[in-house]
Parts: structure tokens; sequence; C-alpha cells
């Protein structure tokens, strides 16, 4: 099968280019794929002024690894939507897919839609998340402007699966669990003897609707308990509050700050150091740093918030709290001192083994053209006669 996969990839940064990666990475195992990515992604305003790339990545070496890859789209130029549109005609793929987490893609998605549904071209839209995080009226209104003019919509969650019913009742909407990010697991780490403190993780960009005050509000209730917590990723405000908190709560001795984007090498060295990974969240849909814990066969402690619960067993792979309340996660993290005999890694092994892989993810894609063939086969001929 011929498809294409318009995303950005390494050595673009975040969870957004690792999950369109390793899609693309199964997907060239199986079929003649055209990867198009980005010499520019987004304008620099829009992502805060800081930088979009990370220098570590090879870049040559994952051009090595597939046949027909270009850094070519610039989000902002209509003659590059343009070029894009030709390129992918030319190619005569018979399925597209298009990543969708922000609004900020509704113009030039629109343009190749137009395109590509007047050539008769397949697509599917591939939704890490329907709506923002940080949404508005706006952004909605164009977050539906888009979907509605979606014939297959595939999501990470039951509920983002009745929201894109919502939005477009004649699309074919399919769910299919945020597969697994597995990276080069860190062979440093040395268990501590004793096995009874508890070392927590809070990894990614910070943002206040992730509830880190929250977090460290908990862990402030719990500064007499032999537990640390590493604060790894970019703040994306000021840290006045956090460091507030820290100080007020007693806690500096307790929390360590990476105020910075984190590369792959040393994110390796964050997870498998880590004995929980922690997500106070006040709202969310899915998460990539759930995906990327359950890579490292770590357990994760989060909040009952949109799907969550869907890919945390709980006692089993983590445990679900209510949002916005420090005393609850405090409770939470207690139970996992109180239960360090539990197999964890076992669990999540064989959860994401059933639930979790880029190979099933694959395969839905796949049985998008199968449905559709299958229904063009169901129809009448008309006569011609």
């Amino acid at each position: 099968m011929k498809m294409c996969l318009i995303a950005p990839i390494p050595p673009f940064r975040g969870g957004i280019a690792k999950y369109c990666y390793s899609l693309a990475q199964e997907l060239e195992k199986r079929h003649d794929l055209l990867l198009l990515s980005y010499r520019r992604q987004y304008p620099e305003l829009l992502y805060g002024r800081k930088s979009q790339i990370d220098p570590e990545v090879d870049k040559a070496r994952i051009q090595r690894e597939f046949c027909n890859l270009s850094y070519d789209i610039d989000s902002m130029s209509i003659f590059s939507w343009v070029a894009t549109a030709t390129r992918i005609v030319s190619f005569a793929p018979d399925l597209v897919i298009f990543p969708w987490w922000v609004t900020y893609w509704a113009p030039m998605y629109a343009y190749l839609l137009a395109i590509l549904h007047k050539k008769e071209i397949k697509v599917v839209f591939l939704c890490i998340n329907i709506f923002e995080h940080e949404d508005n009226a706006l952004k909605k209104m164009a977050t539906r402007f888009i979907l509605r003019r979606a014939n297959t919509i595939i999501v990470h969650s039951e509920l983002e699966k009745e929201t894109a019913r919502e939005i477009n009742p004649a699309a074919t909407v399919i769910k299919h669990l945020l597969p697994l990010f597995v990276y080069d697991t860190c062979d440093t780490y040395t268990v501590r003897p004793d096995n009874k403190g508890l070392r927590l993780l809070f990894f990614g960009f910070v943002r206040p609707y992730k509830g880190l005050d929250v977090l460290l509000k908990a862990v402030a209730l719990l500064k007499d308990q032999d537990i640390s917590l590493k604060i790894a990723g970019e703040f994306w405000n000021e840290t006045d509050e956090y460091n507030a908190i820290i100080t007020e709560g007693g806690i500096s001795d307790k929390v360590e700050i990476i105020n910075r984007f984190v590369p792959d090498q040393e994110m390796s060295s964050c997870f498998a150091s880590a004995d929980l990974v922690v997500l106070p969240y006040r709202k969310s849909i899915t998460s990539g740093i759930i995906a990327t814990a359950y890579g490292f066969k770590k357990p994760v402690l989060a909040t009952h918030v949109g799907g969550f619960h869907e890919v945390i067993q709980d006692g089993l792979t983590g445990k679900l709290v209510p949002p916005d309340d420090p005393e609850a996660f405090a409770e939470g993290i207690l139970w996992f001192m109180a239960h360090q005999e539990i197999d964890f890694a076992e669990n999540i092994a064989s959860f994401t083994a059933r639930e979790m892989s880029w190979n099933s993810l694959a395969g839905t894609l796949e049985g998008t053209m199968r449905d559709e063939l299958e229904s063009m086969s169901d129809k009448p001929m008309r006569d011609e006669g």
C-alpha cells in the first residue's frame, strides 16, 4: 500500500515529533511511505521563542531510515502548501495521514484537503488531541471546521471518540489507545538496598494545566517521608509561584528542578532512575508522558481526568486520584510507598503488549483502507445501458 504521512519528526523536539516518528518507523516497514516533514513547523512567536530543534539528534541518520523523506514544508508559506499538494498527488497514495493536535494547522490542512478530496485521495485524521489543552471559542470553531471535512478520524480515548462523533456524525470514528513510547534505556541506575523510599518524576513542559503546584503541595505534606521529586522540563511561564511553594513548604532539599529541554539520553536517565512518574494534571485527554513511563516499565500516579482511566489500570499499572487535590495526591504517593511489592513492570508489559503497540495502530490505519474497499465492493454497479 502507498501511504503518505505529513508530520513533524526529529530533530523537531517534543512528544508529537516522537509520536509521528514512531508511527513512521512502523509504516516504513510495511508500506511504500512518503514522509513529509517540516523545514519550518511553527513561527518563533507561537513557540514561546524556545528552540524547536533538538541539537543532539542526528538528522542524517533519520534520513537514512526512510526511503522517501523530505523536510521541505514551510507551514507559513502558501507556495509550500502548493508544492506539498503537488508532490502528494504525484505520489498517488492510497492513504494520506494528517496528525491533528493544534488548530494552527487548520489553514494548511484546509487547503490540502480541498486538493486531495478533488483528486479522490483518501485522508485519515489521527487526532492526538481534538481540542487544545488551552483552548478558546475561535480555536474550537477552527477544529470543528476541519474535522467536519474528515471521512475517517482515529482518536486515543473514548471521550475523544464521543467528541469526534459530535463534531462529525457522518465520519467513521475509531479509538486506539496511545501507543507506547520506547527509548534506549539507561543501565546506570542501581536500586537502593533498602528499597523503602520513593523517587518521583514530573517530566515535560511545565504549563498551568499540568498542576505542578498541586504536586509540590502534596510533597510538602509528606516532607517527613523518604521521597524526592525531580522536575525535568522547560517552564512555559515564570517559576516564581513554584519556588514560593517549595520555600514555604520547606522541601528545597527534596526537589530538583531541571528547567530546560531534556534531550533523549538524559530523559532516559530521568525515567530509569525514577520509581514513580507523576501527572497531577488539572485537565487532559491523553498523555505521551504515560506512554513514555510505560516504555520504561514505570508506574504512574495521575489524576482522574480525560481518558487517563483507559490507560492506567488502578492498582496494577498505576493509580488515579481526584484532580486539584494535594491531600489526595499525597495519599496516592503513600499508597505506592506501601505497595512496592507489586510487580508494576510485569503488569505494564502485559497491558501495553495488548493495547498500546505501534503495530496495532498501523493495522488500524490499514483497516480504514480495507473497510473503504469493502464498502465500495458492496455498492451496486451502475447500469450504463
